[in-house]
């Protein structure tokens, strides 16, 4: 909450507002007026000021971003953000940042959102369409950067949260300066036990960041991050949303659990190298390792039908080192280019292993027909090696003191090695190959005054499969090696406005892409596939924000979207998992004595299920919801409280469902709807003490 009555009201903080600055647009700090695209900021008062309780939380109710989730909760351990209408393909597409280090996994897994406790945010920046010059590989459909840096005074701050479902959220901040040093300590742990059966989740995190000064504006840092989440999976209801037991889980999901541990050592600096020219250089190294288990696999009634279903255990290992030096250069005639190399290399090793009475029966079954089992191979084993490096360079060009060019490239090479071995085949099979793409950007800038600009921009952006998405299935649900995967292509066509006062801030924009060869999971086929058909998206945003009065703060937004095959067999058919409309709506209000109360409300339009496109059009659709969040808030000295109610209609929803062939009990299986649904109204308290 901090100081409530300097949230909005003062009017100098409402004129510095229109220096602010962005880092999105170009990896470097500059003026959001002169920016190639529109950024939506979110500030550490606004997260503070709303009834949020995870990231994926923010970004739903303050960026409008449409957020699903296969296992939803009020942790958002699980959650999925879709920036630019992806659809099932969102986390690919949708690249996410914490201080300029990519927290996106290597393999096709979600988001350890547990890493960034809410406490540790500055500000996020929203770049809602594809910045594939700036970030490479992954942002076609946006990016989200996160920030937590700042300018570290003598704090220290513990939190406590206790909510519905058992919830319980902890977190603790520590920052010292020593002269030129400075030290921030952070370290988080939350558990619920879930609404629904078999929900539980659980994470831990910690962090370490320390900081050189060595003047001139220069500095050197060391930060050491470890993240640890685990949580049971429900599994999905079976029918149409609404439809069945909400809380129990999928039959062949009881006791399972899925465990996520994460470390990542980051090191770097910037150092002005001239008075023109910075140099910013950052090394991270990752190291990540997923456990899933299913124990029903290994049981007489998933063997009942006379083969293996499935794996009872499920084990993905990773490395992953990225080298990203990069440099900014201002001419003297207003000229400014950045310019850099990114290099990465992972590396993942999976493993699906099956109990005591699967592996009795593989050895049993040997050369029998219709499963056979080749060899003593009791495991799927696969590995994946990542090699890819890019160089890449943008300028901004004025013109005169209202107009400006912005242009950039990048061009991108990834090489992969692949490895599998499964128990269908019983014998190791290789494959390697390496691709290009390049990325471009054109902008035109035009400033009306010093408080509306206008731009047109065109770009090229990306992405490369990542290490899991090599792999698919086969029949009888082997993990298998699926064949190479092309880089998909995307070009979007973005004109925005942008308007900042010290009263109100509107910003609106429309955008049309089309993608090539994207790389989409097929039902049908049981793994991932370049589509041959072409898709194109088309989308208009517009965030306003406004200051009624001195007390008072409005924000509105509204996302009207549209995905669809352009061409082929499936021309006009629109995608699963994109809304076609999302509005949001804030209001939040001082009382007085340090006390505010404030309101979210999202409503998320009707979507096609996650589906095979040749069904899709015979299928219905998710029905659309809303979603009511309210707070009361209050400062007493160094004591912040916070009492927010969740859902607070009680509205039954789901932000995730599909249609596909779905597994039954003794080895059968159907084709069938199924959906994941959300927490009903829930309650928590939260207190937090500055010392």
């Amino acid at each position: 909450m901090l100081a409530m009555s300097a949230l909005w009201s003062s009017s100098a903080r409402s004129q510095s507002a229109l220096q602010d600055v962005v880092v999105v647009a170009s990896r470097f700090e500059e003026r959001w007026f002169t920016a190639p695209t529109s950024v939506q900021v979110i500030t550490k008062a606004d997260i503070q000021n709303s009834a949020a309780l995870s990231l994926p939380d923010v970004l739903r109710m303050l960026g409008g971003v449409n957020v699903r989730s296969a296992a939803p909760g009020q942790l958002g351990l699980n959650a999925v953000i879709d920036l630019g209408g992806f659809g099932a393909t969102a986390t690919q597409n949708t690249l996410v940042l914490v201080d300029g280090r990519p927290l996106n996994p290597i393999d096709s897994s979600d988001i350890a959102w547990s890493a960034v406790p809410l406490s540790s945010i500055q500000r996020i920046e929203i770049a809602p369409v594809g910045v594939g010059v700036q970030y490479g590989a992954g942002a076609s459909g946006g990016v989200v950067h996160i920030f937590t840096d700042k300018k570290v005074e003598d704090v220290t701050r513990a939190g406590v949260q206790l909510g519905s479902f058992a919830s319980t959220l902890m977190d603790f901040n520590m920052e010292r300066t020593f002269e030129d040093l400075s030290v921030s300590l952070q370290a988080g742990a939350t558990h619920s036990d879930g609404w629904r059966e078999n929900s539980q989740g659980k994470s831990q995190n910690a962090s370490v960041k320390v900081k050189q000064f060595v003047g001139d504006g220069a500095y050197f840092f060391a930060e050491l991050m470890a993240a640890q989440q685990s949580n049971g999976f429900s599994g999905g209801v079976l029918g149409k949303v609404g439809e069945g037991d909400q809380q129990a889980a999928k039959f062949n999901n009881v006791g399972s659990d899925n465990r996520v541990d994460q470390s990542t050592v980051r090191l770097g600096g910037v150092m002005p190298l001239s008075s023109q020219t910075t140099l910013d250089v950052d090394l991270t190294m990752a190291k990540k390792s997923n456990v899933f288990r299913q124990p029903y696999y290994d049981t007489e009634d998933a063997l009942a039908a006379g083969f293996v279903s499935g794996p009872g255990l499920g084990t993905l290992d990773g490395d992953d080192y990225h080298f990203s030096p990069k440099m900014r250069t201002e001419f003297g005639n207003g000229i400014s280019m950045v310019y850099g190399y990114d290099m990465s290399i992972a590396s993942q090793q999976g493993a699906q292993s099956y109990g005591d009475l699967a592996q009795a029966f593989i050895l049993a079954n040997q050369g029998s027909n219709p499963w056979e089992y080749k060899g003593d191979v009791l495991s799927d084993l696969q590995s994946v090696q990542l090699r890819s490096q890019s160089a890449y360079l943008m300028s901004r060009i004025p013109m005169s003191n209202a107009i400006d060019w912005s242009v950039g490239a990048r061009r991108q090479v990834q090489s992969f090695d692949s490895s599998d071995l499964n128990k269908t085949v019983g014998a190791l099979k290789t494959a390697s190959a390496t691709f290009g793409a390049n990325a471009y950007e054109l902008a035109l800038n035009v400033k009306f005054d010093q408080s509306s600009r206008t731009y047109l921009r065109i770009n090229q952006s990306y992405r490369f499969a990542n290490t899991d998405e090599y792999w698919g299935n086969d029949v009888d649900s082997n993990r298998v090696f699926a064949g190479e995967l092309r880089p998909q292509i995307t070009r979007a066509y973005e004109l925005g406005f942008d308007h900042k006062d010290v009263m109100q801030q509107f910003s609106v924009i429309l955008s049309q892409s089309v993608t090539q060869d994207e790389i989409r999971y097929i039902p049908s086929l049981f793994h991932n596939t370049n589509s041959t058909d072409d898709i194109f998206r088309s989308s208009v945003t517009a965030n306003w924000t406004t200051q009624p009065t001195r007390q008072s703060r409005v924000s509105a937004g509204v996302r009207l979207q549209r995905a669809e095959y352009l061409a082929g067999a499936y021309a006009g058919q629109t995608l699963g998992m994109v809304p076609s409309a999302i509005y949001r709506l804030g209001w939040t209000h001082i009382l007085g004595a340090g006390s505010s109360i404030g309101t979210q409300l999202v409503h998320v339009s009707q979507q096609n299920y996650d589906a095979s496109p040749s069904v899709l059009a015979a299928l219905e659709t998710m029905p659309a919801y809303t979603t009511l969040d309210v707070f009361w808030a209050h400062t007493v000295g160094q004591i912040d409280t916070k009492v927010t109610v969740k859902n607070l209609t009680g509205a039954t929803y789901a932000t995730y469902g599909g249609y596909a062939f779905v597994s039954l009990p003794k080895g059968m299986g159907m084709d069938s709807y199924y959906y994941y649904p959300s927490d009903p109204r829930s309650v928590f308290l939260s207190v937090n003490y500055r010392f």
